[in-house]
């Protein structure tokens, strides 16, 4: 039981460090990445600072557009438009922000500073929780 409920700071479903990788990385070296940290978007990050994101989607639709995993950087497939809302913000004020912008994933940030990543998943096991208390 997670006993959290969707009027709880949204950071609360944030454990452990944030997956990352490098812009240079290659768009094989982000798959196993994803594998190895079993995540489905790594934050994209450099000297200066976050540089937006890849999914697994993203690394998928450059395998069926038949690319060269292994020649192909992530900078060229990562998203610049990192959308994120403060660990602050509600569960369902982050699950309201997903389904507007029809994502999968969001950043949780601390005080602009991304502090984790929280997956439709996260929200379905609180979801899933909260209507398994509900009465009948």
């Amino acid at each position: 039981m997670l006993g959290i409920r969707l009027t709880d700071e949204v950071g609360t479903l944030v454990d452990g460090p944030v997956a990352t990788t490098q812009p240079t990385a290659t768009l094989r070296e982000a798959a196993h990445s994803l594998a190895a940290d079993r995540v489905g978007l790594l934050v994209v990050v450099d000297h200066r600072g976050v540089l937006g994101v890849i999914s697994e989607r993203d690394i998928v639709m450059a395998a069926a557009e038949d690319l060269d995993l292994d020649e192909e950087r992530v900078r060229d497939h990562a998203s610049e438009d990192l959308l994120m809302v403060e660990e602050t913000d509600t569960v369902l004020q982050a699950a309201q922000t997903m389904a507007s912008a029809e994502i999968r994933h969001l950043a949780i940030a601390r005080r602009g500073e991304v502090t984790g990543v929280v997956s439709v998943r996260d929200l379905m096991a609180v979801l899933l929780e909260v209507t398994s208390d509900a009465p009948a």
